[in-house]
């Protein structure tokens, strides 16, 4: 599973469209990345196979697993300030410590121009999933 600020389809940022400015997009995501690399990050580095596996392993004799993702068309709207200061994660910065790593004053403020509308009304793309496991020992 992908962390939500570097992952989603080709052209998109937290589920906005960013298209005009993707280049700036995709250079605030590589910030996210490098203090969360997906391919070894203990948060990310598995999938839900991954966790019916350590259930087998762990002893589990009988092991249920529901997967549930949602894709939908429109996000709730937020208010810019509040992304500025959100984080996906404890271990993550947030977007505006992240901005100024990766992006001159000049392209912040082209970033902000274009996402900030999209963010307070909207238009976006929720994307979530979710996998709830649970299981029984042999002895139950």
């Amino acid at each position: 599973m992908l962390s939500s600020w570097t992952s989603g389809s080709p052209g998109t940022f937290l589920g906005y469209d960013v298209t005009p400015v993707q280049e700036l997009a995709d250079r605030v995501k590589a910030v996210f990345a490098r203090y969360q690399p997906p391919d070894d990050d203990p948060m990310l580095d598995f999938d839900e196979r991954d966790l019916v596996h350590l259930a087998e392993r762990t002893g589990f004799a009988e092991v249920h697993l529901n997967y549930e993702v949602d894709i939908e068309p429109s996000k709730e709207p937020i208010s810019w300030a509040a992304l500025l200061k959100s984080s996906a994660n404890p271990q993550l910065p947030t977007l505006e410590e992240a901005m100024p790593d990766a992006l001159t004053p000049q392209e912040i403020r082209a970033l902000t121009d274009h996402l900030k509308p999209r963010v307070e009304s909207g238009k976006g793309a929720s994307r979530g999933a979710q996998a709830y496991l649970w299981g029984r020992t042999a002895d139950r």
